[in-house]
């Protein structure tokens, strides 16, 4: 239960509140003794707090016990952290961090090994108290509180299918998890596959635009007519014909006349991927234990392989066929294109990840403090394809051969491929300390510092549009420190009539090799007049460097890819470039927050918040994904087109974008509860000793239901690719994505109870339609909302059937997309753009999935 702040804080109280960083083992609970003054002056409020718990001074934003916890259904932590989004994602968008028993951790994976019924209980504090545990104060703060005692084996495996076909999933995990008292260990092995989606496997039209076709497609020079002769055959100029399938055909100038002014078409779906097969393995490893009286410290080792395999079509060949003496019929020289049959162009990666992290934590006094240290070492190796070589076949055709010749089986096999192999290793230490400085009239000042060495280095290949060798090292070294100031007190009689206030700042300096001293700082307060109601204003600014991610990713390029060039209104292929991009600049983003939260009803976790934030972003990274004439116009070397003005290239490597500013309004609202009234306690029989009573069958569970809510409005949204250049309104026409605006609302909800042995939800995201704005009918497009629901139930089959096999065991249904809700997208004509059809925008659709969780 929660603690209202006594008239005095004790150590062992004070070192939970101000950081969670010593508290006593997870899973108990601690009472607070506090003896009466002896001038009998002080008011004594006595209490209890679970032990492991993060709440300090602001109330959490919301707290599940184990009835909570099991109502949402969820199998895994992963699965649990997706269906608590709405509670726990920040106002600016941003994922939380985590706290386990109060205490940072060396590595999220010390979280995601343990087991849902390992956990007694969850906090979700704001984003204020986050910098209080050494994290930036623009997240929020998740704390999991684990059970005193457990001992399990866990066995779960899952099977999916998409109701369209292809897409199907398999996963199979064993997790041994034991926690006594302090002490924890727990060791994980999983596997999953990801079965490919293929084009042909969904319903999407081949491009008729595409000029490159198995038959093959003619153009003149240029954009010049083919032949003049067949000019006046047709009567009109004749700049494209398809090739007449008929072999026959295709030596006379009448062949072409039927397929004058448009491309042949053919459908490459079979040989394309919308999704790829994709296989990991992972394997995690973490132990636990004090080290002393005062000590204790975590190891944590983990091993992630990973693969994933694709196809991307038929080759291209752009082949040039001289006219009068070739074996087309045309006068003047034409440029043919067509696909290679049996040339399938294939792209394959794989990745090996290697993690070890330690941490050794504890107190001095009313202090507490922690170091943690991790090692990541990650390889990544990355095979695409593009063509295959055709000189030989173009030499065949200048001496008079046939263009549209099979291509040898030897031939055909030989392969240009880009290759990229990079190797990253990164070391990361940090120290955080926390404790009361000095005691002010309403209170102590807690203040926390903290102190971080990073070191990245990668090396390897990047091939992109010319081949680039990596050898990157950089070295990040900071510190901060975070103050918390108790200004009033109601119930330490200080400026009573204010209620309860409090200020806070924090400052921290970074030096980061090739980029130089990096400033972050955080103030605010906090103020809460009357005890159901909380106010909350904060200002953050901070500089921080892309992610090495970022800079060094294996550069992977892509042919065959469909994408809308907005500034000729065509769905295209082709040839795209991603990967990482070593001339970012740091990025500098200042937030300001104001909101307030209530609890109306005193007696439910019931809780309702609203704020309101204003953000700007310089510097911001983004990666380019539309050939928009103003993405153009500021990134022209990201877009390669050919002779005939057609896009060919784009380079979607991440790149940094002048300036954002944003404006919104979020609301949430959260509520965890039992339904019902609790059992009456037992009265042991009159005459009979207590010790003598046997003790009573549990309770039946009540009812519980859970439900959080979140909804955002924005209010006003523009972007500044270039300094200098023109403002986009992402609200009003302009995309950053090219896949929509940014929408005006969204909502983010989870609602789910559990009765007796079933649990039953929905999760779901909502989200307003966006536009594109275009001079061009073609390009000037509609998207609309979309409404993306997943009900889930899980079963607990022990408490139905009654065998020894059903013990602790679990079936789960999961609907992804229930209602297969795909963006529809419109141009001003009502016509659907090839590259935006509903299955490229999501190739997986509606997906069931049937999972099995047994505990021995």
């Amino acid at each position: 239960m929660r603690v209202h702040a006594p008239v005095r804080l004790y150590p062992s109280m004070l070192v939970c509140l101000g950081g969670g960083v010593v508290c006593p083992a997870a899973g108990s609970t601690q009472a607070i003794p506090v003896p009466a003054s002896a001038s009998g002056d002080d008011i004594v409020i006595t209490g209890q707090r679970s032990a492991g718990s993060a709440v300090g001074a602001i109330d959490p934003t919301a707290t599940l016990d184990q009835a909570g916890i099991q109502s949402l259904g969820a199998t895994d932590l992963k699965t649990l952290l997706e269906r608590l989004k709405p509670l726990t994602t920040s106002a600016s968008g941003g994922d939380p961090v985590y706290l386990l028993n109060g205490r940072r951790m060396s590595s999220m994976n010390e979280l995601y090994s343990l087991p849902q019924e390992a956990m007694e209980k969850i906090e979700v504090l704001p984003e204020s108290e986050a910098a209080r545990f050494g994290f930036p104060a623009t997240v929020r703060v998740m704390n999991f509180i684990t059970k005193k005692r457990f001992r399990a084996v866990t066995y779960q495996q899952a099977t999916g299918v998409t109701t369209e076909g292809g897409g199907e999933t398999s996963y199979a995990e064993v997790t041994a998890a034991r926690i006594d008292g302090p002490r924890r260990a727990t060791l994980t092995l999983s596997h999953l596959r990801l079965n490919p989606i293929l084009q042909s496997e969904r319903a999407i039209l081949p491009d008729p635009d595409t000029l490159y076709a198995l038959g093959g497609t003619v153009t003149g020079i240029g954009g010049a007519s083919i032949d003049p002769a067949l000019d006046a055959l047709v009567g009109a100029p004749v700049t494209i014909a398809a090739v007449p399938d008929d072999p026959a055909g295709r030596d006379t100038l009448a062949g072409y006349a039927a397929g004058a002014g448009a491309p042949a078409v053919t459908d490459i779906g079979r040989y394309r991927s919308l999704q790829q097969r994709s296989d990991r393995i992972s394997v995690d490893g973490t132990l636990a234990a004090p080290i002393g009286r005062t000590m204790s410290g975590s190891l944590n080792l983990s091993m992630e392989a990973q693969r994933n395999i694709g196809v991307n079509g038929l080759a291209p060949a752009l082949l040039s066929v001289p006219g009068g003496r070739g074996a087309l019929p045309f006068a003047d020289d034409v440029v043919l294109y067509r696909y290679l049959p049996d040339a399938v162009l294939r792209q394959r990666s794989t990745s090996l990840t290697l993690h070890g992290s330690g941490m050794v934590q504890g107190s001095i006094r009313r202090w507490g403090w922690n170091v943690t240290t991790s090692y990541d070492r990650v390889q990544g190796v990355a095979r695409s394809e593009r063509g295959v070589p055709i000189d030989d076949l173009q030499a065949a055709i200048d001496a008079g051969g046939d263009p549209l010749a099979r291509v040898s089986p030897e031939a055909a096999a030989l392969r240009l491929a880009d290759r990229s192999r990079t190797v990253t290793g990164t070391l990361l230490t940090k120290a955080v300390a926390n404790g009361p400085l000095v005691r002010l009239p309403a209170g102590d000042a807690q203040i926390t510092l903290s102190g971080d060495y990073a070191r990245s280095s990668s090396s390897g290949s990047l091939p992109g549009l010319r081949d680039t060798t990596l050898d990157l090292t950089r070295t990040t070294g900071g510190a901060s420190v975070n103050a918390d100031l108790p200004i009033a007190s109601a119930n330490q009689d200080v400026l009573a009539f204010l209620g309860q206030l409090s200020v806070n700042g924090m400052i921290g300096v970074s030096d980061v090799s090739d980029y130089g001293r990096l400033l972050s700082s955080n103030y605010g307060l906090t103020w809460s007049p009357v005890r159901p109601v909380q106010l909350i204003a904060s200002v953050n600014a901070a500089q921080t460097p892309p992610a090495i991610a970022l800079l060094t990713n294996p550069t992977v390029t892509t042919p065959n890819t469909p994408f809308f060039d907005f500034t000729t209104g065509t769905s295209v292929l082709v040839t795209t470039i991603a990967g990482g991009n070593p001339a970012l600049d740091p990025e500098r983003r200042r937030l300001v927050t104001l909101g307030v939260a209530v609890s109306p009803i005193k007696a439910r976790d019931l809780r309702l918040t609203l704020n309101y934030l204003q953000t700007r972003i310089d510097n911001q990274t983004a990666t380019l994904g539309s050939a928009t004439q103003a993405f153009q116009t500021a990134f022209a070397g990201a877009f390669q087109r050919d002779a005939t003005g057609q896009l060919v290239s784009a380079d979607l490597r991440p790149v940094n974008i002048a300036r954002e500013r944003e404006t919104k309004v979020q609301a949430t609202i959260s509520l965890s509860t039992p339904i019902g009234r609790a059992p009456a306690p037992l009265t042991p029989p009159v005459g009979i000793a207590a010790k003598d009573v046997p003790p009573p069958a549990p309770p039946r569970p009540r009812p519980h239901l859970n439900m959080s809510m979140t909804t955002t409005w924005r209010l006003d949204d523009r972007l500044l690719l270039r300094s200098g250049g023109p403002a986009l309104d992402l609200l009003d026409g302009d995309t950053l994505t090219g896949t929509g605006g940014r929408p005006r609302w969204e909502t983010e909800l989870n609602l789910s109870g559990s009765l007796g042995a079933a649990s039953i939800g929905v999760y779901g995201r909502l989200q307003g339609p966006t536009r594109i704005r275009s001079d061009l009918a073609a390009s000037d497009l509609r998207f609309s909302g979309r409404t993306w629901l997943v009900p889930y139930s899980s079963l607990k089959v022990d408490q139905i059937v009654k065998r020894p096999w059903a013990s602790n065991m679990t079936l789960q249904l999961t609907v992804e997309n229930l209602l297969n809700d795909r963006i529809a997208v419109r141009d001003r004509l009502g016509r659907t753009p090839n590259r935006f059809q509903a299955a490229y925008i999501d190739p997986v659709g509606r997906s069931v999935r049937l999972g099995l969780r047994k505990l021995f």
